[in-house]
């Protein structure tokens, strides 16, 4: 028979190894276009610039202090330190409580945290607590509890730091703190708070 014989062989692109190159060399076109697109910025999508008052707020909102309280509002006043009493120390049984020193801060519109540092010393020979019961704030006429939990148990013939904070009307102008001894009558440390100028 003298029919034409029949090639042997299709062109490369018609095999396998071939459809898998020409896929490999597609794909990593398309790879190399996006990312080429990416770095020039034509493929990102940016939200809208927050103003620098903005981001205060969110982050004034989404910060506690320590003790629990909510910062006041941006652009309220500082800390500021209030003058101790010439008597800063008193002692009740066989504990004596020193106060260290005493701040008052933003809280709200109308409210100020004040926070006072306090250095209890337990000469008893067993331990002690160290606790807010032990502390009282007179606001005008009333006595108050400390908006922070204080709770340690100071061991025997020894001294220890701690803070207490009260959460108080922005414009009350005396306060009287309670330490050890703490109720109706008991002794208490006369504080003045001067009122920021408006």
């Amino acid at each position: 028979m003298s029919g034409e014989a029949e090639p042997d062989s299709k062109g490369w692109w018609k095999t396998l190894p071939g459809l898998l190159t020409a896929a490999a060399a597609i794909i990593t076109a398309v790879t190399g276009l996006l990312v080429a697109l990416h770095q020039t910025g034509l493929l990102t999508h940016s939200a809208p610039a927050q103003t620098a008052s903005q981001l205060a707020v969110q982050d004034s909102a989404s910060t506690q202090t320590s003790s629990g309280f909510t910062p006041a509002a941006v652009g309220s006043s500082s800390s500021r330190s209030l003058a101790l009493p010439q008597i800063n120390e008193v002692t009740s049984g066989q504990s004596v409580f020193k106060l260290l020193s005493a701040h008052v801060n933003p809280y709200s519109i109308d409210k100020v945290a004040v926070r006072f540092t306090v250095r209890m010393t337990n000469n008893a020979s067993y331990p002690a607590n160290f606790w807010a019961n032990s502390f009282r704030l007179s606001v005008n006429g009333a006595l108050e509890a400390p908006n922070n939990d204080l709770n340690e148990l100071l061991p025997a013939n020894s001294t220890k730091e701690g803070d207490v904070e009260f959460v108080i009307p922005a414009n009350t102008s005396t306060i009287g703190l309670q330490m050890g001894d703490v109720g109706d009558g008991k002794p208490t440390l006369a504080i003045a708070i001067p009122q920021p100028a408006r």
